[in-house]
């Protein structure tokens, strides 16, 4: 197995890069400057929009907010008792959700969480969650490991939940997983003992930068080495992430590890329009502004012979193959792909549940739908971050 995680500084950029079995097969460029994502404020309401069931939260001087209304339950008010309703002028604890995307204001949230590589602390619902991706015999096994470990409700002090990460389940020894636990509460101590004391718009917690939590997030079953050839690259990691012991600098002189790895030619192939497949067949990708369209062209095979299930069989590396590239681009929110017709509602199942089969195995949450009456693909992928496209595009 070589499957490396490589992280890189570009100019403006640093880059992280996921290879398994010689394949790109996920990327991401962050900024250098750091994001705000994650981070936590003092902000004050500007104003309530009913129609939008939202308010617009000032959490920066000048830096405007999208706060839902919906998802508001106990937000923690540093100028006055929550009486169940805000109003203009009310300051309050938020966090950044979600970046700004083009014309959209940052996404904010009330329910502060605080996220390690094994676990999150939630406030306000006191609760013990699991990842959907770890097993039942996980579940069970930590479970009974961590009822104890439950922050205790006490009056007066904010309730807190965990929600227990896919990474935990590779742990043999659970000690590092209880570190993590005292660090997030004193963590979580921390940022509300200062709310109490600080000025609207002061930031009171300020995460890791966007590419280190990246690396901190990544399934450590995914990957076997980290490899970078940059010193202070090494360092910040190796600080950040002092348990990691597949972290190791690049240091050969006679080629470096851009070229190693022939990272422009796989760049400049996942942003391609178009996909070659093994068989000859290509897919087509095309993101718009509502959503993604994918085609599959059967290219050189385009005769099919009585009883063959030759497009059958493209349909189904082709449907790895877009697996692959959603995860690898970042593609999210509406996805439809038109496979070739295949004139059977048998195979038409099937290929539905083999790509179902093939997305369960990406880390962010997808979705498939079902097959339009036009004989069309329905999927979904959540938005986590911006695509790969976007993301080398921004600060140009």
């Amino acid at each position: 197995m070589h499957n490396p995680l490589i992280i890189l500084s570009q100019s403006n950029k640093i880059l992280s890069l996921l290879y398994q079995e010689s394949r790109l097969v996920q990327a991401n460029a962050y900024p250098k400057e750091g994001s705000d994502l994650e981070a936590i404020y003092i902000g004050k309401v500007k104003n309530v929009v009913p129609s939008l069931e939202a308010a617009f939260v000032e959490y920066q001087a000048g830096e405007t907010g999208f706060l839902p209304l919906k998802r508001v339950k106990n937000p923690l008010l540093t100028n006055r008792a929550y009486d169940g309703r805000l109003v203009a002028g009310d300051e309050l604890l938020v966090q950044v959700e979600k970046e700004g995307i083009k014309t959209k204001s940052p996404g904010l949230t009330c329910n502060l969480s605080f996220t390690g590589k094994y676990a999150v602390l939630t406030l306000g619902i006191q609760t013990l969650g699991y990842s959907g991706k770890l097993s039942k015999t996980q579940k069970e096994y930590l479970s009974s490991a961590l009822m104890e470990k439950l922050p205790e409700e006490r009056p007066g002090e904010e309730k807190a939940g965990l929600i227990i990460r896919t990474n935990a389940g590779e742990l043999e020894d659970l000690q590092p997983l209880f570190q993590e636990l005292d660090q997030l509460l004193a963590l979580k101590n921390r940022v509300l003992k200062e709310a109490m004391h600080r000025t609207c718009f002061s930031c009171l917690y300020q995460p890791a930068p966007a590419w280190l939590c990246g690396v901190r997030d990544l399934y450590g079953f995914s990957y076997d080495k980290i490899l970078t050839d940059d010193p202070e690259i090494f360092k910040q990691i190796r600080e950040y992430l002092p348990d990691e012991t597949r972290l190791e600098l690049y240091q050969d002189q006679r080629i470096s590890l851009e070229r190693l790895y022939n990272v422009k030619t796989r760049i400049a192939e996942a942003l391609a329009e178009k996909v070659w497949l093994k068989s000859g067949a290509y897919l087509i990708i095309q993101p718009t502004e509502a959503l993604t369209v994918i085609d599959v062209n059967s290219g050189k095979q385009q005769k099919k012979k009585p009883g063959d299930d030759i497009f059958y069989r493209i349909n189904q590396e082709a449907a790895k193959e877009i697996a692959l590239q959603l995860r690898l681009r970042n593609i999210s929110g509406i996805i439809i792909i038109d496979f070739i017709s295949q004139d059977s509602d048998r195979l038409d199942k099937q290929l539905l549940q083999e790509l179902t089969n093939l997305v369960r195995m990406d880390p962010v949450q997808t979705d498939v739908i079902d097959i339009t009456p036009l004989g069309l693909v329905e999927l979904t992928r959540k938005k986590i971050n911006k695509s790969l496209k976007e993301q080398l595009e921004s600060g140009k």
